[in-house]
C-alpha cells in the first residue's frame, strides 16, 4: 500500500498550489476545503501548516476627495475680532470657548495689524485643513496689514488639461480667498496656483467684491476671469 502520508502531502502540495492561484476570488470556500482536509485521518498538522498561502496585501486605500462642485460654494464662518476682544466667551454660537480663548490671545494685535500675529492665527484656525487633499501644498503670507498672499502646488493628476483643469485651478483659488478672508481682516487675497516653478494662475480678490457674490450660483473659472484672473495653463 502506498505511503499515507505520502499520499497527504502530495495532496496538500496541490492544495497549496490551487490556494495560491485562486486565494483572492475564492477565499472562503478555499477556507472550508482546508478545513476538511485537515479532518481527513492521517493527516499531519505540520503538513497542514506549510500548506497555508500567504496573507494577501491589503488593497492600497486611495483618499476619498470631499466634492469638489461644493469647495467654491462653502467657507469657514468669518471671525469678528472686534467681537473676540470685547466678549470672554463666545458669541457667535460656533467657536468653541478654548479656541475662542486662543483667538482672545491675538484680538488686539490683529485688530492693530500685526503681520506676526496674523500668521500664528492661521495656524490656530487652520481654515484650509480640509483644502490639503487637493493640492501638494500650500502655503500662505502676510504681505502687509491688509494683503495677503497664498501660492498652492497643483496636485497633477486633478489638473486635467482644457476646462476641468481651469476649473480646479479656479475653484481652489476661489475658496482659498474666502477662507482667508473669514479668518483675518485683510482687504486683498492674492491666490496663484503652480506646477514646479510655473505659475498657472494668478489672481488679486477683494473682500469687497466678494462680499456681493452668491457663491452657489457661480461658474468660479468665469468669476476668477472678471475679477482679472490670468490662466497660463495649456490645453492638450
Amino acid at each position: 500500500m502506498p505511503d499515507n502520508k505520502t499520499s497527504f502531502s502530495d495532496l496538500l502540495s496541490d492544495l497549496a498550489a490551487v490556494v495560491t492561484d485562486l486565494y483572492g476570488e475564492n477565499a472562503a470556500a478555499l477556507k472550508n476545503l482546508t478545513r476538511d482536509v485537515q479532518r481527513m485521518p492521517g493527516v499531519d498538522p505540520a503538513l497542514m501548516q506549510a500548506a497555508q498561502p500567504a496573507t494577501a496585501p491589503a488593497p492600497e486605500k486611495k483618499p476619498v476627495l470631499p466634492p469638489f462642485e461644493a469647495l467654491w460654494k462653502t467657507a469657514d464662518e468669518p471671525i469678528d475680532w472686534t467681537e473676540v476682544f470685547a466678549s470672554p466667551t463666545p458669541t457667535d454660537g460656533l467657536t468653541p470657548p478654548a479656541k475662542w480663548r486662543e483667538y482672545r490671545q491675538y484680538a488686539t494685535s490683529i485688530l492693530h495689524g500685526d503681520l506676526a500675529s496674523y500668521l500664528k492665527v492661521l495656524q490656530v484656525a487652520n481654515p484650509m485643513a480640509d483644502l490639503m487633499p487637493y493640492v501638494a501644498s500650500l502655503d500662505v503670507s502676510a504681505l502687509d496689514s491688509n494683503a495677503l498672499r497664498a501660492v498652492f502646488s497643483v496636485r497633477p493628476d486633478l489638473l486635467i488639461p482644457g476646462e476641468e483643469g481651469r476649473r480646479y485651478l479656479a475653484g481652489m483659488a476661489v475658496r482659498i480667498a474666502r477662507d482667508l478672508f473669514a479668518v483675518l481682516p485683510v482687504t486683498r487675497v492674492t491666490v496663484a496656483g503652480q506646477q514646479g516653478e510655473e505659475t498657472l494662475l494668478t489672481v488679486d480678490f477683494s473682500r469687497q467684491e466678494l462680499c456681493k457674490v452668491r457663491f452657489a450660483f457661480i461658474d468660479p473659472v468665469d468669476f476668477v476671469a472678471a475679477c482679472g484672473g490670468e490662466f497660463v495653463q495649456e490645453d492638450a
